[in-house]
């Protein structure tokens, strides 16, 4: 690491102390005067030099028109500072929730910006590794989604949330840095196999040995025809009595292994086996077939369902996951 390096970590690393103990982690924050940071902009920094050029001109040439135009534009900067930082005063940012994702797609973490003085706010930027949002008027509370970008599986606790405003004249800036208490759960990612990697299953259970799943041995019912049904399927006499467009459907006993287990893929490391394991899941709960799921320091028992997927991919996401 090069001295420049060195530095640039060393004042990164202080800085980001005095933060955390300034603006800890919370769930829910009110802003006040010890909580917002204000600043010039570039514009205003101009203004700073004609200021200070107008007076250093007004003194030279003992010209009073150039002074009165320097106190009139020096008052203005003045009074944007109230309205600048007061912008930002006594707004209340509220965690709501996450939405969970795979490894490398876009997971939401969702906040509540209220206004509990009914005080009116303007031109609001939240900005959130990478991801922005602009609110331009805010009178009532409201809620805002952001997606960040996930990188691996696990637990993903976001950046710092910067909210900040230059309201009304973007002569200065007002800002803070929000760690807000919010923890996305990031799933495996999805890798296609195509063994199915069975493992010691339930097959003997009475209630498991009755499942069955679509296919082409038994006729099971009819149903309303969709768009992409083969018409081979077309019920043409109850379409003929005047029943409408129906179609036959049929189905098939599950045989074989009900579980997903991890020590069915041989010479494969941890991340591709959760992965593989992950894209099974996902595609046996799209054809309604109950399964189980084994790992190395928990089982989960036959189920289907939506949230029998999400607890089994939470399982494949905090897998050997310090919480």
């Amino acid at each position: 690491m090069t001295f420049p390096q060195r530095i640039r970590a060393f004042y990164g690393s202080r800085w980001q102390r005095w933060l955390k103990r300034r603006i800890p982690r919370t769930q829910d924050i009110v802003l006040n005067q010890r909580r917002v940071f204000i600043f010039l902009t570039s514009y205003g920094g101009f203004m700073s030099l004609l200021l200070l050029s107008l007076f250093i001109a007004g003194i030279n040439y003992a010209n009073n028109l150039l002074l009165g135009l320097c106190f009139f534009l020096g008052s203005l900067l003045v009074v944007t500072i109230h309205h600048t930082f007061a912008n930002l005063s006594g707004l209340r940012i509220t965690v709501v929730g996450t939405q969970p994702a795979f490894a490398g797609d876009v997971a939401g973490f969702t906040i509540r910006l209220s206004n509990p003085n009914n005080r009116r706010y303007y031109s609001l930027q939240l900005d959130w590794d990478g991801a922005a949002e602009k609110i331009s008027f805010l009178d009532c509370s409201r809620e805002a989604t952001l997606y960040l970008r996930s990188q691996q599986r696990g637990l993903f606790h976001p950046p710092r949330l910067k909210i900040s405003t230059i309201y009304p004249l973007g002569l200065l800036r007002a800002w803070t840095w929000l760690d807000l208490d919010l923890t996305a759960i990031i799933y495996p990612k999805q890798i296609a196999s195509d063994v199915l990697p069975a493992g010691d299953g339930d097959s003997d259970d009475a209630e498991y040995s009755q499942q069955r799943r679509h296919g082409i041995d038994d006729f099971e019912g009819l149903r309303a025809f969709n768009a992409g049904d083969p018409l081979a399927h077309v019920s043409w006499k109850h379409l003929a009595r005047g029943q409408g467009l129906l179609v036959k459907t049929y189905s098939e006993p599950v045989t074989g292994s009900n579980a997903l287990d991890y020590q069915a893929f041989v010479g494969m490391d941890k991340e591709n086996r959760l992965s593989r394991l992950s894209w099974w899941v996902v595609k046996l709960t799209q054809q309604q077939q109950p399964f189980a799921l084994k790992l190395p320091n928990q089982t989960i028992a036959v189920a289907t369902g939506n949230h029998h997927q999400e607890v089994c991919l939470t399982a494949l996401a905090l897998f050997e996951v310090d919480v």
